[in-house]
């Protein structure tokens, strides 16, 4: 947490306004009862560390697929961000990530795992910096507003040939079980209404009706920091916001081992809304820190 927003917190709750417009969310304690720290990164250097993080959005599923010769959205997958005053700030303005012009879908993206293949898809190696199956995983953040922006927290599955996408290129469907779920995803557009969305992406068909789900938020997540968190275990996904549980899913829940994402992306689409032409930039999404634990053997 940096020192401004240490004081700002301090300030708002000397003067009897913890509750008031503009009241950042304070950070809870870095130990958890009950549970064991397995990875955090509270960006206090003034770069990210390797050791944590590849800098890029799923570079090596858009290298194979420019290989063979699939269509990517994307000109430049490497992230663009700054780290001051120990919060990270993943960037998008007029000219970074590179694209042509303003207009052209972007991301800036940081993960704890990729992957690369070889000559085949049989032939492939896990680049796992970080990957956990069950747990607790969460950020403390401040999100972007604008149309044609999401701001996302992620897990991934981290076996390349298991993901959301095969490693041909196509979608899979509806019932070939989980293999991502978004702790948060934040449309721009949507943050006036204070309206978030949480997921699970392609359960089986029978808990379609209740594991996609959006939920209303008090505050206007561009101008305060929240903590987003997240529990998974088998069989059972609680999404909590502040402390407090938000939605709750019971269902299939993904077999491996998964990787954390967070990223801002830019693109036009029903759902986002079209990029605003005249966009002021930079627009940034800020991360104080992401924590993640395991539960106590019990």
């Amino acid at each position: 947490m940096s020192n401004r927003n240490a004081w700002l917190t301090c300030l708002c709750c000397t003067l009897g306004m913890s509750g008031a417009m503009g009241a950042d969310a304070p950070a809870p304690p870095l130990e958890k009862p009950g549970w064991t720290l397995t990875f955090h990164d509270e960006f206090e250097r003034p770069q990210l560390d390797d050791m944590y993080w590849f800098r890029a959005y799923r570079s090596g599923r858009k290298e194979y697929f420019k290989r063979i010769g699939h269509p990517s959205r994307w000109v430049d997958h490497n992230a663009h961000y700054v780290i001051e005053d120990g919060v990270l700030k993943l960037r998008i303005d007029e000219h970074l990530p590179f694209r042509p012009d303003k207009s052209t879908p972007c991301v800036s993206c940081i993960q704890t795992s990729d992957h690369r293949f070889g000559a085949t898809t049989d032939e492939f190696q896990i680049l796992d910096k970080f990957a956990q199956k069950y747990g607790w995983f969460e950020i403390r953040a401040k999100c972007v507003k604008g149309s044609g922006l999401l701001n996302a927290f992620w897990l991934h599955q981290h076996d390349p040939t298991k993901q959301e996408y095969t490693p041909e290129g196509e979608c899979r469907k509806p019932g070939y079980g989980a293999v991502e779920i978004d702790i948060f995803e934040l449309p721009g557009k949507m943050v006036d209404a204070g309206r978030n969305t949480c997921n699970i992406h392609f359960k089986e068909t029978a808990a379609l009706e209740h594991a996609s789900s959006a939920y209303h938020m008090d505050f206007d997540a561009s101008t305060e920091f929240h903590v987003w968190a997240m529990e998974w275990q088998e069989g059972q996904i609680d999404w909590f916001l502040d402390g407090e549980v938000v939605k709750s899913y019971t269902g299939p829940t993904p077999q491996e081992k998964m990787f954390v994402l967070v990223a801002l992306f830019q693109y036009s689409s029903s759902w986002l809304g079209d990029i605003d032409p005249d966009m002021t930039y930079p627009k940034d999404f800020e991360i104080d820190y992401v924590r993640v634990y395991a539960r106590d053997a019990e």
